[in-house]
């Protein structure tokens, strides 16, 4: 499946706007713009083929059908169908159990 469009949930997007002004007030100017930067070079990596993605560990998002992989500490939970992939959730590893 070539990845045309990758969407958030209004939850996901919050939540990396969120991560990302954290990550700007604690660290050097730029910081969050830059982990955004390496954030959004690593999901057009690894989302090529997303539906050779396994299911999440978890059983919550198994159940929805979330897909998971993980960027350092967070796990992104997502869906995909034909050409888009629907980022459903951005949470620390902290918050959730396998």
């Amino acid at each position: 499946m070539d990845i045309r469009q990758i969407n958030y949930t209004t939850d996901a997007f919050s939540s990396l706007i969120q991560l990302i002004n954290y990550i700007e007030s604690s660290n050097t100017q730029g910081a969050g713009l830059r982990w955004l930067h390496r954030f959004e070079l690593f999901l057009k990596k690894k989302l090529q083929a997303p539906l050779q993605i396994k299911l999440c560990n978890n059983a919550a998002f198994a159940q929805l059908n979330l897909r998971c992989i993980y960027f350092n500490d967070w796990v992104i939970a997502f869906s995909a169908e034909e050409n888009i992939v629907l980022i459903e959730a951005l949470l620390h590893k902290s918050r959730i159990s396998d």
